[in-house]
C-alpha cells in the first residue's frame, strides 16, 4: 500500500494513526474475498488502540464504531467514524470514515 491519501488534522488525529487506519481496514477488506470472517477479538483489539489514540491524541476526537447489516447491500459491516469533538459527532460531521464487510 502507498501513501495514505487522508489529510490528518492538527492536533486531532495523528498521520501515523491514520496510516494505520487505513492498512487496518485494506487489511479487513481482503478476507471476505479469502473467506475469512473478521473476528470479535479483532475488533475488541483494534477498539482498545482507538481508545488509546484518543486518550493520547492532544485535542481528542470522538471515534463511533458500528456493526450491523447494511441496507445498501445486506451484508454485515464493521463502520469507524472519526469526528473532530462531541459537537461535530452530534451534528454528524465526521472527519473520516472507514468500513469493510465482515465474511459470514
Amino acid at each position: 500500500m502507498g501513501k495514505v491519501t487522508l489529510t490528518p488534522t492538527s492536533g486531532v488525529i495523528e498521520p501515523d494513526f491514520l496510516e494505520y487506519l487505513a492498512r487496518t481496514f485494506d487489511r479487513w477488506g481482503k478476507l471476505p474475498t479469502e473467506k475469512v470472517t473478521l473476528g470479535t477479538r479483532e475488533i475488541a483489539k483494534f477498539e482498545d488502540v482507538l481508545m488509546g489514540a484518543k486518550l493520547n491524541a492532544r485535542f481528542g476526537f470522538e471515534a463511533a464504531t458500528h456493526r450491523g447489516i447494511s441496507d445498501k447491500d445486506g451484508m454485515e459491516h464493521y463502520t469507524l467514524l472519526i469526528y473532530k469533538n462531541r459537537e461535530a459527532q452530534e451534528a454528524g460531521e465526521p472527519l473520516y470514515s472507514f468500513d469493510t464487510t465482515i465474511y459470514r
